[in-house]
């Protein structure tokens, strides 16, 4: 029940640009076990530039569970990578562009 409000949490912060606190939901999310903890210990990796943002999908989708949720998880996480030029800890919270 909590992974699932920490993932929902974790997804509405990072669409809204605050990748700080989208950070701090997926460090809560990657200490469980289930589907979304596992997803989080992923995402955590792209979001700390340890891994290209494109080579999580491979990482994503080898996780068992729903393709089609994997793969919504993976492209709303590109979204918001690409969208606010994510370089965490150094970002700019403003989108790509913008004035």
């Amino acid at each position: 029940m909590m992974e699932y409000f920490y993932y929902m949490a974790y997804e509405t912060e990072m669409l809204n640009g605050e990748i700080k606190r989208a950070h701090h939901f997926l460090e809560k999310l990657a200490t469980g076990k289930g589907f979304y903890s596992e997803v989080a210990k992923v995402l955590l990796y792209g979001l700390d530039n340890k891994v290209e943002p494109e080579e999580l999908e491979g990482k994503i989708m080898s996780i068992q569970g729903d393709e089609a949720e994997k793969r919504a998880i993976y492209l709303k996480f590109l979204y918001s990578y690409n969208r606010y030029d994510v370089n965490y800890p150094y970002y700019d919270s403003k989108r790509c562009n913008d004035a």
